[in-house]
């Protein structure tokens, strides 16, 4: 390893990390031949110890989803039924072995984790990956996700890649190792030490140092030729001199068997008996595999065949003519006839496909839907583009490229989904229902990755008659729309919902037709008609099986006042994409998960579920989901009084502004004004809250209404009394349609705050009768301690205490702890200084999200392995975060646990 030692003294820190049970990754990146392969090579050698996993990234493989990671864990599959049956069947799908539902990619990396942690139970895992610019994109995608989970687990994962070539590897959890050129004294040391060749003059060698740029392949290639003079104006020697030389030497040596090689070269499987089956076809010989005349270039790693050098089958196989990698092509889709081959099949058929080509574009659709279902969105998208190319103009090529942009969308090619749209939407020939179905997927992109008034305007023109030709199809389409409108401030989706709707034969025992009743009754309430929500059965919602429409429809039954309905289906939407894997659709639901929570007041959790979103949102490329759940957080943490709370809100209020996001501008919002408002900086509180609930008469869009009790509190607390009543009458107007005991308690408080009069206990009594109806913590405590300020300022001292009481030990025991302060200060005040307390947060409020989840898993009775497999972790994880959560609780066993867990959630 000349002129390696710091490049190797990181990987061998490395794997001692990893012997030491903190496993991580790292990924060598460099140009060909700059010594990548012997840098891996060295870390294989290193690992004593170790079992050592490999794989090599192929050319032709690049588009063929998981190829990469079949090889990778082909030596452990066997121990794929030690795995929990969810995990194991992904894999079993995966890679052929059984028949099912297409697994999640996320799924397919939590089944690779759990299978590399088995492994690494007996000793440490080492995963070495060459040439991965070459593998598919699902493989990649898996591999950051395993090595974002490793810290506590004693496996290695090092890549080696090129940065100019096949697919991007910028893997941002795996350690970026850049390998330059040899340094002068050691490129030197390696010339020196050739074996029977003879020694160059030191200008020679200057030369070479020069125009190689210290590459060590290239200083060891071109040391035997002859060197362009200085001075001339030929480029450095790299790539394609290297290639040329690779290809100079194959012939030299094996002109005979250049047929063959470009046969291996263009296949990519290495599959020894289906280079036979293809070769046969095509008249070539194939002795010569049998004896050891080709060692030079190619090597057997089981039963396969690889190349020595990529460079060398990169030179091979592009010395092939046109015509010539036609029939190549063809000659292998021939030989893959094996049903579990279909798909390589499909894309050789592709590859030798000239001009319009049906057959071979039917093919390639069904290698797409192959694909899907063993969870290769890339693969899809690949091989319904190339079908696209092969098809003759009308309907069934605009189909396809609007089922590839789906196929994009869903791995997470943003980029790539919009230019297959807009190539969709130039087709001439395309029906009205796949361009309704390629607005539906912009909307969808722009979701994720534009804004929500984006999604809303490139749904609305097509939703009125969508619903008339297949209401049950585009019910999702139509509840993302109501979504879509709270969260971008837009109430007209509202009346928009209520007219397409209206008059509209649905069945309420009819899953899709009940989210569409939902939606019709919330679009009537937020018109001023009877929503007729009182007396309607909403049992069939329940029985929805897609998570985000399930989501979809909570936020509709949260509209509607139903915040029980909305919660159950929040949760059982999570649990889904939970079982299935599905953590794009979890990353967005988790947002609406922390959001129930830190209305029913419980903080640790909503946290928990808002970074853990934030964390899948970044996975899966979704960026405005991951600034929705900071925001979330934020909220959270200035509710809390944490030191960063104005910071993290500052910083999500700035994202989301330049996003459009005005449901994270709110979240944002409220934690800057509450910081002042608990702080006693009232004005400054209107300030933040005016921003989104307006100044004016006219009554603001929803979210700016669910500020409005924040507002008035603010603004009476400022000496603003007429305009705090005048948002009350705002407010009041706005809740009378919904039948909520929660909007009901808030509404009745506003009115209190606003009386100057002793008619301010009466809605305080009110609003705490509407509270005790209800799971909503905080803002109970709240009404208390606005109640017993009232109390004790009209000096009824005993009455204020027992409303303060209440109060202060409510906030502490959910963690707000600011607001228990201010609680103590208003009891003190009342001459209770000898019984208040400083306040202190519950155990469970001690603990890091991460801990919390597990805890609360754990109170509900699953095992290590049923948790691992819910929060996307390695048992072995789990087991380490419980253990620090013994240590903080001072217990040792998970009964006492359990019982800790039942006793604060019941304080």
């Amino acid at each position: 390893m000349l002129g390696r030692d710091d490049e190797s003294e990181l990987l061998e820190s490395l794997l001692r990390h990893a012997a030491e049970g903190r496993g991580g990754g790292a990924i060598l990146h460099g140009e060909p031949g700059i010594g990548k392969t012997a840098l891996l090579a060295h870390a294989s050698e290193q690992a004593a110890g170790f079992r050592v996993l490999r794989a090599v990234g192929v050319e032709p493989e690049a588009d063929l989803a998981y190829a990469t990671l079949h090889q990778l864990l082909l030596p452990v599959l066997g121990r794929v039924h030690e795995l929990p049956d969810p995990q194991a069947r992904a894999l079993r799908v995966l890679f052929g072995r059984a028949h099912g539902a297409p697994p999640d990619p996320f799924m397919v990396g939590l089944s690779t984790l759990s299978l590399l942690s088995l492994a690494a139970g007996e000793r440490p895992v080492l995963c070495v990956v060459d040439d991965a610019h070459w593998a598919d994109r699902p493989t990649l995608k898996t591999l950051a996700f395993v090595a974002r989970r490793l810290d506590d687990e004693p496996v290695a994962v090092v890549l080696a890649a090129r940065a100019d070539e096949g697919h991007s590897t910028d893997l941002p959890d795996l350690r970026r190792i850049p390998l330059a050129g040899l340094r002068p004294e050691a490129a030197r040391a390696l010339l020196a030490g050739r074996a029977g060749e003879p020694g160059l003059s030191e200008g020679a060698q200057d030369r070479l140092l020069a125009v190689t740029g210290g590459n060590p392949l290239a200083l060891l290639e071109l040391a035997g030729t002859t060197i362009p003079p200085e001075g001339t104006h030929e480029p450095p020697a790299m790539t394609d001199r290297l290639r040329r030389s690779f290809l100079a030497r194959i012939r030299a040596r094996h002109v005979e068997s250049l047929p063959l090689l470009q046969l291996i070269a263009a296949d990519g499987s290495g599959g020894v008996e289906t280079i036979d089956r293809a070769a046969a076809s095509m008249g070539i010989a194939t002795d010569v595999l049998h004896r050891a005349e080709l060692d030079d270039v190619l090597t057997h790693d089981g039963t396969r065949l690889v190349f020595r050098h990529p460079l060398i089958r990169s030179a091979i196989y592009h010395s092939a003519t046109a015509n010539r990698r036609v029939a190549i092509h063809r000659a292998l889709a021939a030989a893959f006839d094996a049903p579990a081959d279909q798909h390589r099949h499909a894309w050789h058929l592709g590859q030798a496909a000239v001009g319009h080509d049906e057959h071979a574009a039917d093919q390639l659709e069904h290698s797409a839907e192959q694909a899907a279902l063993r969870g290769g969105p890339a693969a899809a998208m690949a091989s319904l583009s190339r079908a696209a190319e092969l098809t003759v103009d009308g309907p069934r090529r605009g189909r396809r490229l609007w089922t590839a942009a789906h196929a994009a969308a869903q791995g997470g090619f943003t980029a790539a989904a919009a230019e297959l749209l807009d190539r969709a939407e130039r087709e001439p020939s395309l029906d009205e229902t796949d361009r309704i179905s390629v607005a539906v997927m912009r909307a969808v992109v722009a979701e994720f990755a534009g804004s929500p008034a984006e999604a809303m305007d490139l749904i609305k023109p097509w939703l009125p008659r969508a619903l008339r030709i297949d209401r049950r199809r585009f019910t999702p389409t139509a509840a993302m729309y109501g979504n879509l409108g709270v969260r971008a401030n837009r109430p007209q989706a509202w009346s928009d919902l209520a007219e397409w709707l209206d008059g509209s034969t649905l069945a309420p025992d009819d899953p899709q037709d009940a989210v569409l009743l939902l939606l019709r009754d919330a679009g009537r309430a937020r018109t001023g008609r009877d929503p007729g929500a009182a007396v309607r059965d909403r049992a069939a919602v329940e029985s929805l099986t897609d998570p985000i429409t399930m989501t979809l429809a909570g936020s509709i039954a949260r509209e509607l006042g139903d915040r029980e309905l909305s919660g159950r289906l929040y949760r059982n939407a999570g649990k889904l994409a939970r079982n299935s894997g599905a953590l794009g659709a979890l990353a967005w639901n988790l947002g609406y998960q922390a959001a129930d929570e830190i209305s029913r007041g419980r903080l640790g959790l909503a946290e928990a579920h808002a970074e853990e979103g934030c964390q899948f949102a970044a996975e899966v490329g979704q960026p405005n989901t991951g600034c929705r759940n900071r925001g979330l957080l934020a909220l959270c943490a200035a509710i809390r009084g944490r030191a960063d709370a104005g910071e993290l809100a500052v910083g999500v209020l700035a994202e989301a502004s330049g996003r459009d996001l005005a449901d994270a501008v709110f979240h944002a919002r409220r934690a800057l004004g509450l910081i002042e408002l608990v702080a006693g900086r009232h004005r400054e509180a209107v300030r933040h809250f005016e921003a989104v609930a307006g100044r004016d008469a006219g009554a603001p869009p929803d979210l700016g209404m669910g500020i409005v009790p924040d507002l008035v509190e603010a603004l009476v607390r400022a000496g603003e009394r007429d305009r705090a009543a005048a948002a009350t009458a705002r407010y009041a107007q706005w809740t009378e349609r919904i039948a909520s005991p929660e909007l009901g308690a808030l509404t009745a408080r506003c009115r209190a705050l606003v009386r100057a009069d002793g008619g301010a206990d009466v809605h305080y009594a009110e609003s705490l009768r509407l509270h005790a109806r209800c799971d909503a913590p905080l803002e109970q405590a709240r009404t208390e301690l606005l109640f017993g300020e009232r109390l004790r300022r009209d000096r009824r001292r005993s009455e204020a205490q027992e409303h303060l009481r209440a109060a202060a030990e409510t906030f502490r025991r959910i963690g707000a702890l600011p607001w228990a302060e201010r609680a103590l200060e208003e009891l003190r005040a009342t001459g209770e200084s000898a019984r208040t307390r400083a306040p202190e947060a519950d155990t469970l409020s001690t603990l890091t999200p991460q801990e919390l989840r597990i805890t609360l898993a754990v109170a509900e009775g699953a095992t290590n392995r049923e948790i691992a497999a819910q929060l996307f972790l390695s048992p072995r994880t789990v087991d380490y975060h419980l253990r620090k959560v013994f240590q903080k609780a001072g217990i040792t066993s998970r009964a006492e646990l359990i019982r800790l867990v039942l006793a604060e959630r019941s304080a």
